[in-house]
């Protein structure tokens, strides 16, 4: 099962839109397992990168997914029992054949330079859906795994680099599951 945040980023792909925000992914990737019965789950996007490794325009394939909330980040609050990184499936990441980046799950698109610095300590791409999508399907024992294209730097910046590369990065993502089906 192929699933995205919304219809635009699935592209001529075949797949179900989960809604923006870890939380509306999360209950809408439950509801779909719950009705499928899916064997795997890879979700693709766009995201943004903490660093020039992962360039506007590439793909990558989820490592470990995480989630944090960006005034814990920073030091102005906490959260009791933070939930704990998934990791993608290494089958699934195998067949995708493309370089790995760690994910961090956010509820706001980062754009303070003070809270990029301290979560590119951690993390490769920032997304919003990937880790609320991962926990459905590690719940479910689901398979999982994101692609997520390159667009934009986070920092301050961010929104006016998604508008002019979105549609780049989605294609980016989107390849990568048309040359999979072409070669089944």
């Amino acid at each position: 099962m192929i699933v995205a945040a919304v219809q635009a980023e699935l592209g001529p792909l075949p797949g179900h839109a989960l809604g923006v925000g870890p939380l509306r992914a999360a209950v809408a990737m439950a509801r779909l397992i719950a009705e499928h019965n899916p064997q795997h789950v890879i979700l693709i996007g766009s995201a943004g990168a903490y660093s020039a490794d992962y360039p506007i325009g590439r793909a990558f394939v989820s490592g470990a997914l995480g989630t944090q909330d960006g005034a814990a980040a920073l030091g102005l609050a906490y959260t009791p029992l933070a939930p704990a990184p998934i990791a993608t499936d290494p089958a699934l990441a195998a067949r995708l054949a493309l370089p790995s980046a760690r994910v961090l799950t956010v509820s706001a698109i980062s754009t303070d330079p003070a809270l990029r610095a301290r979560l590119a300590a951690d993390w490769d791409l920032e997304h919003m859906e990937a880790y609320g999508a991962a926990l459905a399907c590690q719940a479910a024992g689901v398979p999982f795994a994101a692609v997520l294209g390159v667009s934009n730097e986070v920092g301050p910046e961010a929104h006016a680099q998604w508008l002019q590369h979105r549609a780049a990065a989605e294609r980016a993502a989107q390849a990568v599951l048309q040359r999979i089906a072409s070669e089944a």
